[in-house]
């Protein structure tokens, strides 16, 4: 099976990500890491596109916002190399357009004149790192691989989620309200109160959710939960209803 499954457009953006497998860790990948480099300066794409190139990245590169939404093509794990000032749509605009439609990946910043306020926006929007023109190549390849290394690990978590969201599919949704006083640490008398249940009710319940999903013991299904809801804030919280 390719590495690589296609995902429907995402709100004009074609979107690859790869196929989940059990060889991936939070520090390992066999997937190739993809470099996305927006860049109203033909000069800085070029000069970025041969050094990244030979270090072994995927590159592509755009001129501006608008060239990069009409032709690019996302693959994951991926990170974004953006200029803040750029004609039309600037860096930080990219950025919260994409934070828009629902598209997480890691964002560097490059620029030689931004202001502090632009720096602090783009942090506070979830810039990793934001370089100042020139800039070191060995600080940028520091940088691009601490975001590649971040993605990676969020789209495993993001993976083991769905995982064990569709273990816990199985419960009525009854049971399902069990597993969340559960996973609560809750106790049968909070189970009941919560629920609005009689204890011979709560005792079902309870074990309805250790038989189905297969728990040995309540810190078993702690240690799931925990799992399940693993993500930075930004990925998603816990949910209430599957």
């Amino acid at each position: 099976m390719s590495l690589a499954a296609a995902c429907p457009s995402h709100n004009g953006l074609k979107i690859f990500r790869p196929v989940p497998s059990v060889q991936m860790t939070a520090r390992k990948s066999l997937y190739r890491k993809h470099l996305y480099i927006i860049d109203d300066d033909s000069s800085v794409r070029s000069a970025l596109s041969r050094s990244l190139l030979h270090l072994g990245y995927d590159v592509q590169h755009f001129e501006g916002s608008h060239a990069f939404f009409e032709k690019a093509v996302l693959f994951r794990p991926a990170v974004l190399l953006v200029d803040m000032q750029m004609p039309g749509i600037n860096g930080a605009q990219l950025q919260a357009s994409l934070r828009e439609r629902g598209w997480r990946v890691p964002v560097i910043f490059i620029s030689g004149e931004s202001t502090v306020q632009q720096a602090i926006t783009a942090m506070k929007q979830g810039a990793l790192d934001f370089l100042v023109k020139p800039f070191d190549l060995d600080r940028l390849e520091r940088a691009v691989d601490s975001a590649i290394e971040l993605e990676v690990r969020q789209m495993w978590a993001l993976s083991r989620q769905e995982e064990c969201r569709q273990r816990l599919k199985a419960l009525k949704p009854r049971e399902f309200d069990a597993y969340l006083c559960l996973a609560k640490g809750h106790g049968y008398g909070e189970m009941m109160r919560a629920l609005g249940i009689s204890l011979p009710s709560a005792k079902q319940y309870r074990t309805a959710v250790m038989r189905k999903r297969k728990f040995a013991s309540l810190a078993e299904l702690l240690a799931f939960d925990k799992e399940l809801n693993w993500a930075e804030p930004e990925l998603g919280e816990r949910p209430q209803q599957l």
